[in-house]
């Protein structure tokens, strides 16, 4: 089932990247458990379920005037998979740029997620695994 997930996750992303919020929001109701939780680094916050995810994109809008995210890696691990983004935004109020990577370590439970936490690094990501 990995293979499905990365696909699932490299939809979604690319779904993202061109503005395809209808998309990205049956993708999300098709894969995402009900308990899903996703953690995030910046914030510590963590979005519950497919009303969380769409909390988190709402968010996204309202935090930043200017946002682009380009998938860099994509990983299978089996039950996990990896991804690495690049993040090139604006601040909404400070105007403040950012360009950064992040990785995401997503859990699955067949072909449907169960947590993503955000990493400020591949590194810290997969060392989270052991």
């Amino acid at each position: 089932m990995s293979e499905a997930n990365a696909a699932f996750l490299r939809d979604g992303y690319a779904a993202l990247q061109r503005g395809d919020i209808a998309a990205f929001k049956a993708l999300a109701r098709e894969h995402l458990e009900d308990d899903f939780e996703f953690h995030q680094v910046w914030d510590g916050r963590v979005m519950k379920g497919y009303e969380g995810t769409i909390e988190w994109l709402e968010d996204m809008r309202e935090t930043w005037a200017e946002y682009r995210q380009s998938v860099e890696e994509i990983l299978d691990l089996g039950d996990q998979v990896l991804v690495v983004v690049r993040i090139e935004a604006r601040g909404g109020s400070s105007g403040v740029p950012v360009d950064e990577a992040l990785a995401i370590l997503w859990t699955f439970e067949g072909d449907r997620a169960t947590e993503a936490r955000s990493f400020t690094s591949r590194e810290e990501a997969l060392d989270s695994r052991t």
